[in-house]
């Protein structure tokens, strides 16, 4: 093994763990004052700032021996940049902190780094990480902090749903929960580590692939807001729980047409971080959106229906009390 890989947090110290993970990281071009200082400044467009936090913690929400450095931090560029998208907003930078057990090795950071600045580059090339902070933990955990810039746009919210509405998605829903299953059942068959080699043969499927470091089609927050979206929101712990949220913000009921549905995990599984909205029926939705039901009364209904009845599922959706990884 070679010295630089076996070098460990603890060993090497923050001051020069940092020197190699900053220059990995992108900048911004409306960034005036950049890392390194007590703060950074952020020229934006408007006055309108939108902001988003979002944890990542291992084992509730990733397996070292499922996600590779990259992958996890591509992966919490995903979720992050897909709250900012969800409110009509472009990201304009991210701030990242990150806290590791001292016996960590420096060069998961630096995965964990190029994993960033890809997703960056991957869902939002005009935004860069703005600072952030290194400490230590008994688990590796990340807490991004994104900005978005609204330029001049009204925020859509996921409580402006109205009776008539059409309801629309975008993403390939179910695709993350299937690759999890597969995860799932192949660490279990393993007596409840995954094996390196199971794990190379895994990553052949790209459900898997897409479980482990999803790319949201970003810009399609941006463009629902654009065409007129009445409602919006990220798709992240499943469809009906997300649908759930945005009924009952708006005080209406989704009923999703049966025809839609794909299977089980189309309706409940999550991280997919597609888009959830609503548009008016004459709406000419965005490329990228499929429609997908209707918004109703709320009535004596559940706040969510599938061809006027309430979906028969194991479980609504992702719960971090309540599930892991």
């Amino acid at each position: 093994m070679a010295d630089s890989e076996a070098l460990t947090l603890q060993r090497l110290g923050e001051r020069e763990t940092l020197a190699r993970i900053l220059p990995l990281l992108p900048g911004s071009a409306r960034l005036t004052v950049g890392p390194g200082d007590d703060s950074a400044v952020l020229e934006l467009e408007t006055t309108e700032l939108v902001t988003s936090c979002d944890m990542m913690i291992e084992g509730p929400d990733f397996r070292r021996d499922w996600s590779s450095p990259d992958q996890i931090g591509h992966k919490a560029m995903t979720s992050n940049l897909a709250d900012i998208a969800a409110m009509g907003a472009v990201p304009v930078g991210v701030i990242l902190a990150v806290a590791a057990p001292p016996e960590t090795p420096v060069q998961d950071l630096v995965g964990l780094a190029r994993g960033v600045a890809q997703g960056l580059s991957d869902m939002a090339p005009d935004a860069g990480v703005l600072g952030g902070d290194l400490s230590t933990s008994s688990v590796l955990t990340l807490s991004v902090t994104v900005l978005g810039d609204m330029q001049g746009r009204t925020p859509v919210r996921r409580s402006g749903a109205r009776v008539g509405d059409v309801v629309a998605a975008s993403g390939e829903l179910g695709r993350s929960q299937r690759g999890y299953l597969l995860l799932e059942t192949a660490t279990s068959d393993a007596g409840g580590i995954l094996p390196a080699e199971a794990r190379k043969e895994l990553l052949q499927n790209p459900d898997v692939v897409h479980h482990l470091a999803p790319v949201g089609e970003i810009a399609l927050g941006v463009a629902a807001a654009d065409a007129g979206a009445h409602a919006l929101m990220d798709i992240s712990d499943g469809l009906v729980l997300d649908a759930t949220r945005l009924a009952d913000a708006s005080g209406v009921r989704i009923d999703i047409e049966p025809q839609a549905v794909v299977d089980e995990a189309w309706l409940m599984g999550g991280e997919d971080h597609g888009f959830l909205a609503t548009f008016a029926p004459e709406a000419v939705l965005p490329s990228g959106f499929q429609v997908i039901g209707t918004v109703v009364e709320r009535g004596e209904h559940p706040a969510v229906t599938v061809g006027g009845e309430p979906p028969v599922l194991e479980r609504g959706g992702w719960d971090p009390y309540r599930d892991s990884t």
